[in-house]
């Protein structure tokens, strides 16, 4: 577990080096790392969408909705029920690729671009403390991704590390949208369906399969939307119905990881509660947007969660290494090979 203390030193170095006398840095471009228990794990820079690319002074407290786009599926039939899955459920979605890209995400056709190497450590150290040590189960499967402001990239985080996690061979996915105030993971993918957590939490669902929806091009990827929106949705995620069901999701699927994006800590106060429900946290934050006593405090809340990592986003490029031409090298047999289909 990351020492809270020793991280929040790290928060504060990197805060005093990013600014001085309170200065955005002139050039910041999109990264995402790890902080690790002993130092920091930055990566090298990873295609964000260009409005996030830049933060300005007055970047307004809200988390901006991903650039919706033409769907490749656009004016074609929804796909029809194929086979039941291994959670027995026959619902499937389909990915947006096109979204994917516009937002600088991880495709499934482009496994070995640089973002996914970013995500690929990243997910490796979560994977650590997934498994049991002597039984190699997973114990510790229940995993949610937040920020301390809304803006610093949670979304974008829980959508790229899910889609990390389903390219593992033998490893399956859940993705859950737990931001029901203001849900943004349907937006990447293909007429994402209406109901979801809400439903289910407000039992006009009585089984999760019947919202957990199959990806039909990462079969080993599940998704679970937000859900009709309505005026107690917030209370519902804080609700003992939902500490029930993150226990049953993470009894009855033993087999797969769980990723929860939910809200922002400091926009509202059901992620502090939520925090308790689950086995390990990501704290997403954005350089040069939210400042060490917003870190503090964020942290101080979700400390119910004894597992806490945090992932530093857009981070400035600093003076560093050049490993990608050879790291690049392993992966040419990946790039030089065709595009997977949108469709």
């Amino acid at each position: 577990m990351t020492d809270k203390r020793e991280t929040l030193h790290l928060v504060e170095r990197l805060a005093k080096r990013l600014s001085q006398e309170n200065e955005i840095p002139e050039s910041v471009q999109p990264a995402s790392g790890m902080f690790a228990e002993r130092g920091v794990q930055k990566a090298s820079s990873g295609a964000l969408p260009a409005a996030a690319a830049v933060i300005a002074r007055n970047t307004p407290l809200e988390e901006p909705a991903m650039a919706p786009s033409p769907s490749p599926y656009a004016g074609t039939a929804a796909p029809a029920p194929g086979p039941a899955s291994a959670d027995g459920t026959q619902n499937q979605i389909r990915l947006d690729f096109r979204a994917l890209r516009q937002n600088g995400m991880i495709t499934p056709d482009n496994l070995a671009s640089q973002i996914s190497n970013e995500f690929r450590g990243i997910k490796r150290r979560l994977l650590q403390k997934v498994r049991d040590p002597v039984t190699r189960a997973f114990v510790n499967n229940l995993i949610m991704v937040t920020s301390a402001l809304p803006g610093e990239g949670k979304t974008f985080s829980s959508i790229n590390l899910a889609l990390s996690l389903a390219a593992e061979r033998g490893l399956r996915v859940l993705l859950v949208d737990g931001d029901v105030i203001r849900p943004s993971i349907g937006n990447v993918f293909v007429s994402p369906p209406r109901e979801g957590l809400t439903d289910l939490l407000r039992g006009e669902i009585t089984q999760a399969s019947d919202v957990i929806y199959r990806c039909v091009e990462i079969p080993n990827l599940s998704v679970i939307f937000a859900g009709t929106p309505s005026t107690n949705s917030p209370e519902l995620i804080s609700s003992g119905k939902m500490a029930q069901l993150c226990r049953d999701l993470s009894m009855q699927y033993p087999d797969r990881v769980i990723i929860m994006d939910s809200p922002p800590v400091l926009a509202t106060p059901e992620p502090a509660i939520l925090a308790s429900y689950v086995h390990q946290l990501v704290m997403v934050v954005a350089a040069a947007q939210a400042d060490k006593h917003q870190i503090r405090k964020a942290l101080e809340a979700v400390s119910s969660c004894q597992n806490i990592s945090m992932i530093f986003n857009r981070a400035p490029s600093w003076n560093e290494a050049e490993y990608t031409a050879y790291y690049g090298y392993a992966y040419a047999a990946a790039t030089s090979a065709p595009n997977a289909p949108e469709a």
